[in-house]
């Protein structure tokens, strides 16, 4: 999955504590070259497993509370 970098700029500073909402989403993301966003993850068959098997399960709960920000965010701060 690719993400549109402009859009997402202010959640991916790691100094914003909104951050961590997204890295149920950057775990399947790549950069232009095919190569993970969060850098390659950790070998062995418990990540593996998380990946393949747990991991997209955290999206839906993260999904409501990025949607309440960028809705307080877009209709709060005028542009």
């Amino acid at each position: 999955m690719n993400l549109n970098i402009k859009r997402w700029k202010r959640l991916l500073d790691l100094n914003n504590p909104n951050h961590g909402l997204l890295l149920p989403i950057l775990i399947y993301c790549v950069d232009k070259k095919g190569r993970p966003i969060l850098g390659k993850p950790r070998p062995g068959p418990e990540t593996a497993h998380f990946i393949e098997h747990e991991a997209y399960k955290d999206i839906a709960l993260v999904i409501p509370a990025l949607r309440e920000l960028h809705y307080v965010t877009r209709y709060d701060n005028p542009q």
